[in-house]
């Protein structure tokens, strides 16, 4: 739709048509929010208002007539280029943003001057731009941070990232995107490939097929910051892609985050609005079991529901010769080893009791299908368990030094509870190790790689490397654009503080703040001596000026000099043309030329009539 009404503006400047009377654009508009207005829940409010906007200037665009009008919509024009940044931050569409503005920039000029600037004015104008730009910087760098004013509504959005529920088949889908869940940029030691398991959620009630989030579970104790050694934290800085949803990504147990993060049970962390924008946070992690939160927490992991009776027997079975927690665990992966169980993309379906179908009958299935049987089948056994949501893995860059952790990065797992502490356990790692080690794609078979859906061009070397290049590129926006926040910009100001507190450091600053000024004083100087020495040599070469009146400047002496020697006119006119050059338009060709020509004509200017009115 609004690509059609801006193909009507096109027309409407290039072939010159009629504008559009208010009566048909108000019709329009009305058809127009009839149809924003039936697809607003798919929009959400936001995205509603904003096409509102787009479409309230696309009209008046068309039914533009007077230049008043045009003025008041380059205002509009200035607020719809910022409130993008409120829906797209990448640097893709930054740089078509600061085009926009630039354009429009150009559009304010050509509405507002009086004419259309000349090659000395287009100059000025660069210089002042020039002038600006550190102004800009230093206003970046050094202006407080301030957090934003509104968020975008997450109840009408399209939601990315793992839910809230978890059943057989959500993370194969999930898996199936190639685009960006996250990136790491670590401040220690990278932990190993088997480390890297991101917690978001944990997965608490079972209903006999899906596991959800327990509904009491942001009511309970809250993960508390703990002291560790130094030695043995993990620090590292997460910038998220907008996922519409508050849980957010951290190794083992968080001990220290950002302000803008709050503590859950479970050692979770959630922001304190949903991400609708990438957001960048720190952290500091222990790489250690989870602490039990309380006995609610306990008691809601044992819960089974009486669901999958077969699970139950083997579960018993089991029990019976190994019942210590840690080896029904091992027992437990060595039957998914011993079995024929396989890794796939594409299981076959599960009725409703799907652990006993997974178990028993069909023995295939992704991650979510061997966390939830492994889950069942510990609680099943009086050990408490859940399962937990997250993301495995991710791709290192060296020479960028960064973690790219994809969607398709998504893995479930368990947490068994011994002693009062959550134990991981990945039953994935035991049929297929290569999941963990090496990434998804290297468990996967040729039928699932299929399942991926890669385009030919991706696969192609040029166009691969192109776009790891553009991936690149946009996590260095989001570094030192999108992540320079408040706790960056005091690190800056302590910096200052801690350079300024030296009276030697201030010394030197001083020392150099005035040689820079003795170089501005010099550059003046040399110009107005440079000046100087062309009026000099003016005087000296012709020295009927020298009899000038007080109050005539040069200009008018020679002036008045040429109409009283006609013979030399035409050389009094061009030595007077030449010195206004030299003197008022700074032209060194013109200064050139005129000592030249000095010198050329001394005898004949040395020999000139007085001026008129002259003693």
């Amino acid at each position: 739709m609004l690509l059609l009404l801006n193909g009507m503006a096109w027309l409407q400047a290039y072939q010159k048509l009629p504008v559009l009377s208010l009566r048909l654009v108000n019709v329009i508009a009305a058809i127009c929010v009839i149809i924003l207005l039936l697809a607003i829940r798919q929009l959400g409010s936001m995205h509603f208002l904003m096409h509102i906007l787009l479409l309230s200037a696309l009209l008046r665009l068309l039914a533009l007539s007077r230049q008043s009008e045009a003025r008041q919509l380059v205002w509009v024009q200035y607020f719809i280029l910022g409130c993008s940044f409120l829906f797209h931050q990448s640097m893709a569409m930054a740089v078509l943003i600061f085009i926009a503005t630039g354009l429009n920039l150009l559009l304010q000029y050509l509405l507002f001057a009086e004419q259309l600037p000349e090659r000395k004015q287009l100059a000025a104008d660069s210089k002042f731009l020039l002038l600006l730009l550190p102004l800009w910087l230093g206003m970046f760098v050094l202006f407080p941070r301030l957090s934003p004013l509104w968020q975008l509504p997450s109840s009408q959005q399209a939601m990315t990232g793992l839910a809230n529920e978890i059943e057989p088949g959500t993370i194969e889908q999930l898996v199936q995107s190639n685009a960006t869940a996250f990136r790491v940029r670590f401040d220690s030691k990278l932990p190993a490939q088997e480390e890297r398991y991101w917690r978001a959620k944990v997965f608490e009630q079972f209903d006999g097929r899906r596991w959800s989030v327990q509904q009491n579970f942001h009511r309970t104790a809250r993960t508390s910051r703990s002291i560790t050694e130094p030695d043995q934290l993990v620090h590292y800085q997460v910038i998220a892609e907008p996922s519409f949803q508050r849980a957010v990504f951290s190794l083992g147990l968080p001990t220290n985050w950002s302000p803008e993060l709050e503590p859950l049970a479970a050692g979770l962390l959630r922001t304190n609005r949903p991400v609708s924008q990438r957001i960048s946070y720190q952290l500091s992690s222990v790489l250690q079991p989870i602490p039990l939160t309380d006995d609610n927490e306990r008691r809601w992991n044992l819960l089974t529901g009486n669901h999958n009776p077969r699970s139950q027997v083997f579960a018993d079975e089991l029990l019976d010769e190994h019942p210590e927690p840690h080896q029904f665990a091992n027992a437990l992966l060595d039957h998914f080893r011993q079995q024929s169980f396989y890794y796939t993309l594409n299981p076959p379906l599960l009725g409703r009791h799907s652990v006993d179908d997974f178990l028993f009958e069909s023995q295939a299935g992704f991650c979510s299908h061997y966390a939830s049987a492994t889950a069942l089948l510990m609680r099943q056994a009086g050990i408490p368990a859940r399962v937990v949501g997250g993301y495995l893995g991710g791709d290192w860059y060296p020479e960028q030094q960064y973690l790219l952790v994809r969607q398709r990065d998504a893995h479930a797992w368990v947490e068994y509870l011994v002693d009062d502490r959550w134990y991981p356990l990945d039953p994935t790692a035991a049929i297929a190790p290569e999941r963990v080690l090496d990434g998804l794609d290297s468990a996967l078979s040729p039928d699932d790689m299929a399942l991926l859906g890669r385009s030919l061009f991706g696969e192609l070397p040029l166009f691969a490397q192109l776009r790891l290049q553009l991936l690149h590129l946009d996590y260095y926006w989001s570094v030192w654009v999108l992540g320079f926040n408040q706790q960056r910009q005091d690190a800056i100001w302590q910096s200052l503080r801690k350079f300024f507190a030296n009276w030697q450091q201030w010394l030197l600053a001083s020392l150099l703040l005035f040689l820079l000024f003795l170089a501005g004083l010099a550059g003046y100087c040399w110009r107005h001596r440079q000046q100087s020495s062309l009026s000099e040599q003016l005087l000296k070469a012709i020295p009927r000026l020298s009899a000038r009146a007080p109050e005539q400047s040069l200009n008018q002496a020679l002036k008045l000099l040429a109409s009283s020697n006609a013979a030399e006119h035409a050389l009094l006119r061009q030595v007077d043309h030449l010195y206004e050059l030299s003197i008022f338009a700074s032209d060194k060709a013109a200064e050139q030329k005129l000592t030249r020509l000095l010198k050329q004509h001394k005898r004949r200017l040395k020999q000139l009539k007085p001026m008129k009115g002259s003693q």
